[in-house]
């Protein structure tokens, strides 16, 4: 039965609860009768305790606080988002933004291992990146940065990423190789595959062995990094950065940082005047990944002499990563 028909069903008959008619009068009876068919629906008590409740436990929070006892907060806080004390469209807005004060209100009084604590359970909950971000008055690259001290996977429950290895595993069981991928995705962007091989280039050869590049230590990433590749070092974190305007690059780029870590992407107007003619104003695409201070092997900033010695010694020694130590 198609979606759409399935539904029609449910709408017409899937909600009768009152049973056959008793009598021989067909469908339609008396007011009593249909009474408990209305008492189905949610009464405005129901949700006046649920926000009753929920204040209830948001006065304990803030008491617990007061008393400087932080597991207790982090225990109710465990128990209004299992409430539902956080959803707005539950409780009212009102009521949820008081839980996200809670949260914040801890952030500010705990230490770095009660702040992960925190987080693992915020993340256990299925509560989204997006809401722990605004119940903390952070960026997003800033809540990225603390999941990478606290050793925390948060993917999103429907990622881009995630759509599209969907789609490409999809793709393979309908007998899809990469190559087949890869020559869709550049005809896609207006790359004509067949003029790359009318001079001897396979346009997608590239895509052989790049898992390889897996390994921060190969010498490709050094070249990358006096290149295109920006890298920039924070208190507990080595981000890697790397934009384009292209069309080309803007398909290699996130495949390339694939290999290492799912990227994230920032969109962005190119503040210099576009090079090409016809295009008025110019849209950047960043991808970076957020690594370990101690996952980055190369040199963060290098002088001339520094560059001279890390070529020589990649030429001159049969193995690149012997000298590192």
């Amino acid at each position: 039965m198609h979606r759409g028909r399935c539904f029609a069903v449910l709408a017409v008959g899937g909600f009768k609860i009152n049973g056959p008619p008793k009598n021989d009068k067909g469908p339609m009876e008396s007011e009593e009768s249909l009474r408990p068919s209305n008492e189905t629906s949610l009464p405005k008590p129901t949700q006046a305790g649920r926000i009753e409740t929920c204040q209830e436990m948001i006065e304990e929070a803030m008491k617990c606080l007061g008393d400087g006892d932080k597991k207790c907060v982090l225990e109710k806080t465990r128990e209004l988002i299992e409430n539902n004390c956080h959803n707005g469209n539950a409780v009212g807005r009102e009521i949820a933004d008081k839980v996200k004060d809670v949260v914040h209100e801890l952030w500010l009084v705990s230490d770095n291992e009660c702040r992960c604590e925190l987080l693992r359970m915020l993340r256990d909950l299925g509560i989204s990146r997006n809401w722990v971000r605004d119940a903390l008055g952070m960026s997003t690259k800033s809540l990225s940065k603390w999941l990478v001290r606290c050793n925390i996977n948060w993917e999103g429950r429907i990622t881009r990423n995630n759509v599209v290895e969907e789609i490409e595993d999809l793709l393979r069981r309908l007998g899809w190789s990469e190559l087949d991928m890869c020559e869709e995705l550049f005809k896609f962007i207006g790359i004509d595959v067949n003029a790359f091989r009318r001079h001897g280039i396979e346009p997608c050869v590239w895509l052989n062995n790049l898992e390889k590049l897996s390994n921060l230590k190969k010498p490709y990433w050094f070249g990358l990094r006096v290149s295109d590749l920006m890298v920039k070092e924070f208190d507990d974190i080595i981000s890697l950065e790397i934009d384009t305007t292209g069309s080309v690059d803007a398909v290699f780029f996130p495949t390339l940082l694939n290999t290492v870590k799912t990227p994230s992407l920032i969109v962005k107007r190119k503040r210099e005047a576009p090079a090409a003619k016809y295009v008025r104003k110019a849209i950047t695409l960043e991808y970076y990944v957020d690594l370990g201070p101690n996952e980055w092997p190369w040199p963060i900033n290098l002088n001339a002499d520094e560059l001279e010695k890390y070529s020589i010694a990649l030429v001159m020694r049969g193995s690149p990563c012997s000298w590192l130590g």
